[in-house]
């Protein structure tokens, strides 16, 4: 029922499934289905006799993005805990910031 109402609100997306199934975040995969029927051109204007073939994204919120940002945010983790380990002191402390003395203004 709900894919015949958007079945003809949408009449420009084809509603069969494809070859390309993308990861959602419990590790199922879903269908996107994109397809769209362009309107015909302008009489003297040709339309180009192949498509581009557009590689993937390597930036923006994609799992490689994100798996490369949370490598490089496990290997500061440890790096931060090893510099404590080493030196005996918080990071702050060592770039000169004096704390644990309070605000100033206690009773």
């Amino acid at each position: 029922m709900a894919s015949t109402a958007c079945a003809r609100a949408c009449p420009f997306v084809s509603h069969r499934p494809s070859s390309f199934s993308g990861r959602t975040l419990f590790g199922s995969t879903r269908v996107v289905v994109g397809r769209v029927q362009a309107l015909k051109p302008p009489a003297g204007v040709t339309l180009p006799p192949k498509q581009p073939d557009v590689p993937p994204p390597k930036n923006g919120f994609v799992d490689y993005a994100e798996r490369l940002n949370s490598r490089a945010a496990m290997i500061g983790f440890f790096a931060l805990l090893a510099v404590e380990g080493i030196f005996g002191k918080g990071l702050l402390e060592i770039i000169g910031v004096t704390t644990g003395n309070g605000l100033g203004f206690e009773l």
